[in-house]
């Protein structure tokens, strides 16, 4: 790498650090209170953020490494030199320049997430099953009126067939019992996913679906799906599965 490029490549990086040092500042004292005479240190500023959600766990990783290394990118000066002691690689800066960005603009669940494929808790359990067959769902949420948003997933249609069972292994299905029976049934019981607004960051739906996949699927909050609801009978309902984890953390700079 050119010197030109090496101290190019090290002036951004340490811009894009002091801005992002900068915006850590204003988001804790916005959302905290704290005046200038209480002092936070970069690190705890970094694990404050990603208990709030405005980093992943996997970006403020990545950020304290950074923090580590950063003064080898600082500029020196003496007889004969003046630039970094060391140049950081093109792929570091971007990154963290797409994290900065995340920060000032964060993106939300809402712009990210896809239209969901829902049914009612009335809805027979072939014609649910036939829907998740047709498209490759694993799961089909629905508004129970006393609980709220639940899930009918495949996982329960098998706890079910399990809980029929005869001692010889036989099963007999009535397959035009309504999804919610399998919510009702005591040893199916309910799956409730977890559940955004629209205008929630991007980067809670990413921390949701990473504790979910370490869950069990009947835990509340434990399926690996993130239901995205407005307010109001009419608004739309969406979802953002693991299969959108790839997209998610590609937005988020990961």
């Amino acid at each position: 790498m050119a010197k030109h490029d090496r101290e190019s490549m090290a002036n951004r990086f340490d811009a894009a650090w002091k801005a992002l040092e900068s915006e850590l500042k204003h988001r804790w004292r916005e959302r905290t209170g704290g005046g200038s005479g209480q002092q936070q240190t970069t690190f705890s500023m970094l694990t404050w953020a990603r208990d709030q959600k405005l980093l992943t766990t996997d970006q403020e990783r990545f950020l304290d490494r950074c923090r580590s290394v950063r003064n080898a990118y600082a500029h020196v000066s003496f007889e004969g030199y003046s630039g970094p002691v060391a140049s950081p690689p093109r792929e570091i800066v971007e990154r963290l320049e797409k994290i900065l960005g995340g920060l000032r603009h964060p993106r939300k669940v809402g712009e990210i997430a896809t239209e969901a494929s829902t049914c009612l808790p009335t809805t027979p359990l072939r014609e649910a099953l036939q829907t998740m067959h047709r498209g490759d769902f694993s799961q089909l949420p629905y508004r129970d009126e006393q609980r709220g948003w639940l899930l009918v997933t495949r996982e329960q249609v098998g706890r079910w067939a399990e809980a029929k069972a005869e001692a010889d292994g036989m099963v007999l299905l009535d397959l035009s019992a309504a999804v919610s029976e399998l919510a009702d049934h005591p040893e199916v019981g309910p799956v409730r996913p977890s559940q955004l607004d629209p205008s929630a960051a991007l980067a809670s739906a990413v921390a949701a679906l990473e504790s979910a996949l370490h869950r069990p699927d009947d835990a509340d909050g434990g399926y690996p799906l993130v239901l995205v609801t407005g307010k109001g009978a009419g608004a739309p309902v969406q979802v953002l599965a693991v299969d959108d984890l790839p997209r998610a953390y590609r937005e988020l700079g990961r």
